[in-house]
């Protein structure tokens, strides 16, 4: 991650001319085209307040436990786990949409983990490997999964849709959202 940084603050300090050579060399680094798979344990602040933080703790590691397996499984890597959120990679949207199925599964049906919303999204985005991603993926993957769904959905972004191709047999129902002055056209996916 420092190496990232400090690309970034040569970046910011560069003179106008110099940034696009710097901006060239940070995404031929760090850019990738993935899957972005954006886990939310639901109702965080409510379960924090009636049961405890020492109770809701022991929901997060177990999202971990849970989650951690079933993204290696499906070939993703772990970016990063940070409060109640899992980020996760894939080289393969198919296999980003199995494993948002499973973990939504498992995490709905045991009784000591919470339950999950879920946001998908797809496209270049700056993957620091298991410390951090950023980019519109990221960013959309979390407003889908954090700010619209509700508890055991999965939404994705149309990129993610065109990402999956039509070789799947998830019914994707379209949705229009509009969330802090984005307009993403999305699917909710029943599987």
């Amino acid at each position: 991650m420092q190496a990232f940084f400090a690309a970034i603050d040569r970046y910011s300090d560069a003179d106008t001319e110099t940034r696009e050579t710097m901006e060239a060399e940070i995404w031929q680094r760090y850019g990738v085209m993935r899957a972005v798979l954006a886990l939310d344990m639901s109702k965080f602040s409510v379960s924090v307040r009636r049961d405890g933080v020492l109770s809701y703790l022991c929901r997060i590691r177990r999202m971990h436990a849970v989650t951690a397996p079933v993204v290696v499984e499906h070939g993703g890597e772990v970016v990063k786990f940070e409060a109640d959120n899992l980020l996760a990679a894939f080289a393969d949207a198919k296999e980003a949409m199995k494993a948002a199925v499973k973990m939504r599964h498992l995490m709905m049906n045991d009784t000591r983990a919470q339950p999950v919303s879920i946001g998908l999204s797809y496209g270049r985005i700056l993957l620091i490997a298991n410390t951090d991603a950023h980019g519109d993926a990221v960013n959309t993957a979390f407003k889908l999964g954090e700010d619209v769904a509700d508890t055991g959905e999965i939404l994705a972004s149309r990129a993610f849709a065109d990402a999956l191709g039509a070789s799947h047999h998830y019914a994707l129902e379209p949705q229009q959202i509009s969330i802090a002055g984005l307009q993403l056209d999305a699917f909710r996916v029943h599987a």
